[in-house]
């Protein structure tokens, strides 16, 4: 896809939502400190730069696990910070320069190091393809099953699924798996890394009985503990295998993508308008267009309060648990507010610049290490994975991801199940153009 659609597709998706910010979410969200934003000359030009070099990183096609991977980023990640970063009335436009910098100089060490360091990584990566590919779904659907029963074991059988309650089964959950450290690792493996790749198998394979699988375990997690983004991850993986599957989808999925988000901001920015309220706004767009440059500028903030030798080693914890319960006091007034960023802010703030950039070598080193194993085995499900962490690391510190998360766990299960082939992977499918 050419650079000037994807950005004229990229400025699109940021004025929408800033228009939907400044008719709807601002008022619903002044309570929490957002503020109406005057749109300037200077804004304007940062908005343009700022998504110019958005488009920069944004894949034209997707090929490889890396590509998948930077297409979530841009989008989750960096793209909004060029609408929204006047949002809280922290940041002046210099600090908006290096929030903006932060978020860009990751992508961008990615695009380099795959581009002059890839072939030294693929000589030294060799698959351990074990069991016959079409196995893959059996120990996936058991590890759901296994962690449903050890989730409702720990918790108990649910009793509410109303949205109004979510943060006190949240709260609930977390006193409940105190302690409970397998049970808790059990858990968010399964939700935040298996069962998204049985919904992007799902997808791939067009197998309702999958997708049913995948759904029917996020919903339980959302009943037990409150948890809301894996439903947005199930959903993403599912529709992103479905459109990879197709030649043709897949040949145009940065183009189908982007289309499909500007066709629902645009239904968004059409029902706040006319109606006040839009469901889809509250639940979806605030959570990827508001609270993305939101949280971003609290950590940039304080890492730009920091003394020079913490912004070179990370800010000292103090008496919190984390630093994400720091910024969570800090600006949010309450300590029990965990304030999530980017796995790179995060490593910023945690460890300082040091951090920041162990951070983007850890980052950059697993995804050329996926591409490998894609390319040696052609199985859709790496690439999946590559997306899966870019939508991960939106919210958890890389290594969280990596292991808590369960994405080595997932890579470990599709690598052991790469043997032979079907009418269903990447070859085949590629064959067919």
């Amino acid at each position: 896809m050419a650079f000037g659609f994807r950005l004229l597709a990229l400025l699109l998706l940021t004025v929408l939502g800033f228009s939907i910010y400044d008719i709807n979410l601002q008022q619903a969200n002044a309570y929490v400190g957002f503020r109406p934003i005057r749109f300037e000359l200077e804004h304007g030009l940062l908005l343009v730069v700022w998504s110019a070099l958005a488009a920069t990183l944004m894949p034209r096609r997707i090929e490889a696990p890396s590509d998948l991977f930077l297409f979530f980023y841009v989008i989750i990640c960096f793209l909004w910070g060029g609408a929204l970063w006047q949002a809280t009335a922290i940041l002046t436009v210099v600090e908006a320069l290096v929030l903006m910098t932060f978020l860009y100089l990751p992508a961008f060490a990615l695009l380099s190091a795959k581009r002059f360091l890839f072939d030294r990584v693929r000589a030294f990566v060799i698959p351990v393809s074990l069991f016959p590919r079409r196995l893959l779904v059996l120990p996936l659907s058991v590890l759901l099953a296994m962690a449903a029963v050890i989730a409702i074991v720990v918790l108990g059988t649910p009793d509410a699924f109303g949205v109004d309650t979510v943060y006190d089964r949240r709260l609930a959950g977390r006193e409940s798996l105190a302690g409970q450290t397998l049970a808790g690792y059990a858990i968010n493996m399964s939700v935040n890394g298996i069962a998204p790749l049985v919904a992007f198998l799902a997808g791939w394979r067009r197998s309702p009985a999958l997708l049913l699988i995948a759904a029917a375990y996020v919903v339980l997690m959302f009943s037990l503990l409150g948890l809301r983004s894996p439903a947005l991850n199930v959903v993403a993986l599912a529709a992103t295998g479905f459109l990879l599957s197709s030649p043709q989808t897949r040949r145009h999925f940065v183009a189908l993508g982007l289309a499909g988000l500007v066709a629902i901001y645009l239904l968004v920015l059409l029902e706040v308008w006319t109606q006040g309220y839009s469901t889809l706004a509250d639940y979806a767009v605030r959570r990827i267009s508001l609270v993305q440059p939101q949280v971003q500028s609290y950590y940039v903030e304080l890492w730009l309060e920091l003394a020079p030798e913490q912004k070179l080693f990370g800010a000292p914890l103090q008496h919190y648990s984390d630093w994400t319960y720091m910024i969570g006091d800090r600006f949010l007034g309450s300590n029990q507010s965990n304030a999530n960023t980017n796995g790179f802010l995060h490593a910023l703030v945690k460890a300082g610049m040091l951090g920041y950039l162990i951070a983007i070598v850890t980052v950059s080193a697993f995804i050329l290490i996926l591409d490998a194993f894609f390319e040696r085995s052609e199985m859709p499900e790496f690439v999946a994975i590559g997306g899966l962490y870019g939508i991960l690391i939106s919210e958890q510190a890389h290594t969280t991801a990596l292991l808590s998360s369960g994405i080595i766990l997932s890579v470990a299960l599709v690598m052991l199940f790469s043997y032979g082939t079907s009418r269903w992977d990447w070859r085949t499918v590629r064959m067919t153009k």
